[in-house]
């Protein structure tokens, strides 16, 4: 690509991230609101050759796929935007590594985390596989392993395709990764959703070929499948654990009809293999990664990454459709995303009143709905966050101790003017006003404290200038 842009748009070009057979991914900084971000762009020749009206059709639709997908496990599409007649996307910045490059490093990856990675790859295909968006290039390269512990993030819908939009028309293009592709993708049929699964499968076997050596957990080779393109390139001398054999079989399947027919049945596949693993783990002796202590797995540059944790064999992988731990930060910011459709900028306030740390995130978004003012609207929330997050919402467990708002009696200041002081709030920030007030003022010793914590919640600057001088006017 030549020397380093200065800028792309608004944004800051501060290195190059990575490059492929349509584009270059930059990191940048949005000098606005101070983030960092990452820019997609595609390369020039792509847009300026006689085909080029088509790439940039496919671009752009990368931007609508990607951006309709608020998940805890894709990357988050931010903005589209043009400079100089150069399309870019922006996209959230993942301080990680791709699993292509810890692969490549042959350390070993333990079955336990094999499972979390294959697990959180799922339930993020759920998400975009409700919503009728095929990615059509899974890959360990598009799997980002995150750097705080091993949350996955699904990247690059440069070639999804919205089920019932057009097909473009670039005569006999074939598009994905030849490892990875679906034999109907690669023959030119027609693709749906399990080819995406499919895909998921060859990333299964990139992980699972790299289980350290032991000899606690049986394994067996794949047997050979016939009528496979040979782009697969499947190693069939590499011995998985016997009792993904069927999985794995299913997840291969040259016949759409006999694959997995969505992500949710592939979990299920999972789950009902993992007796039998562990049975044949306790039979044959010892432990290996089922029961090991936990391993570093380097990436090449040698930058920090996750670590390959283990669990003990009769703790469940986490493959869970629900969660019972705190919510994630990818979670609060979907649900946050979410809630903006319904009350506006507000939702960040809404989401800062609350307990979040200890709060699973199924009594969160529970609590949280009902900031939404309209049943209709509640229930669509919470509909939404289903498919969202691929877990039924309980509606009948809605905890309040995991909220920072409650009915706390405010002692040190005169109810009256605390009503008065939320009406006029509310003119600034919304419905939330009347709990806001009473949520500061439990915790404040003067009414300069309380009016000034309040102010700080005001959006527009010199609105929260307007509140202040109303309220401490003299």
């Amino acid at each position: 690509m030549g020397d380093l842009p200065e800028k792309i748009g608004k944004y800051q070009i501060r290195s190059m991230l990575g490059e492929g057979a349509m584009g270059v991914v930059y990191e940048g900084f949005d000098p606005d609101i101070e983030r960092q971000v990452a820019l997609k762009i595609l390369h020039p020749h792509l847009v300026t050759e006689k085909s080029g009206g088509e790439f940039l059709e496919r671009f752009k639709r990368e931007a609508r796929s990607a951006a309709r997908c608020i998940h805890p496990n894709i990357v988050m599409v931010l903005e589209y935007g043009q400079d100089q007649d150069m399309p870019y996307i922006v996209m959230e910045f993942v301080e990680g590594s791709s699993l292509q490059e810890i692969i490549r490093t042959g350390r070993g990856i333990a079955l336990q985390k094999s499972l979390s990675i294959i697990s959180q790859l799922l339930k993020a295909l759920h998400a975009a596989h409700h919503l009728d968006i095929v990615h059509r290039d899974i890959k360990s390269a598009n799997v980002m392993i995150l750097r705080d512990g091993g949350s996955v993030k699904l990247a690059d819908f440069g070639i999804a395709r919205v089920a019932e939009s057009a097909e473009l028309t670039m005569t006999g293009a074939v598009v994905g990764t030849p490892k990875y592709m679906a034999p109907e993708q690669m023959f030119g049929l027609k693709v749906d959703s399990r080819a995406d699964l499919f895909s998921v499968t060859m990333v299964f076997l990139d992980l699972l070929a790299l289980l350290p050596k032991s000899p606690s957990i049986p394994r067996s080779s794949l047997p050979e499948i016939a009528n496979l393109p040979p782009n697969n390139r499947i190693d069939y001398t590499v011995l998985y654990p016997t009792a993904l054999i069927p999985v794995l079989l299913k997840g291969l399947a040259v016949s759409q009809a006999d694959r997995y027919q969505d992500a949710r049945e592939f979990v299920q596949g999972i789950k009902d293999v993992l007796p039998k693993l562990k049975a044949a783990t306790a039979a044959a002796g010892g432990t290996d990664e089922a029961t090991a202590v936990a391993r570093k797995v380097d990436t090449a540059s040698q930058t920090p990454a996750p670590q390959a944790q283990v669990l003990p064999a009769s703790e469940e992988p986490l493959i869970q459709e629900s969660r019972e731990f705190a919510t994630s930060p990818g979670e609060l910011d979907s649900m946050t995303n979410l809630l903006v459709d319904y009350v506006g900028p507000i939702a960040r306030n809404i989401m800062v009143a609350y307990d979040r740390e200890n709060t699973p995130a199924s009594e969160l978004v529970n609590a949280i709905s009902k900031e939404i003012p309209e049943a209709a609207e509640r229930e669509e929330f919470l509909k939404r966050w289903e498919t969202i997050s691929g877990t039924r919402i309980d509606t009948t467990r809605i905890s309040t101790s995991g909220t920072r708002f409650n009915a706390t009696e405010v002692a040190s200041f005169d109810d009256d003017m605390l009503r008065q002081m939320g009406e006029d709030y509310a003119g600034y920030i919304g419905p939330l006003a009347a709990r806001l007030v009473r949520h500061h003022a439990a915790s404040s010793n003067s009414l300069e404290q309380l009016v000034e914590s309040l102010a700080s919640e005001i959006p527009d600057s010199k609105d929260g200038d307007k509140f202040r001088n109303h309220w401490l006017r003299s």
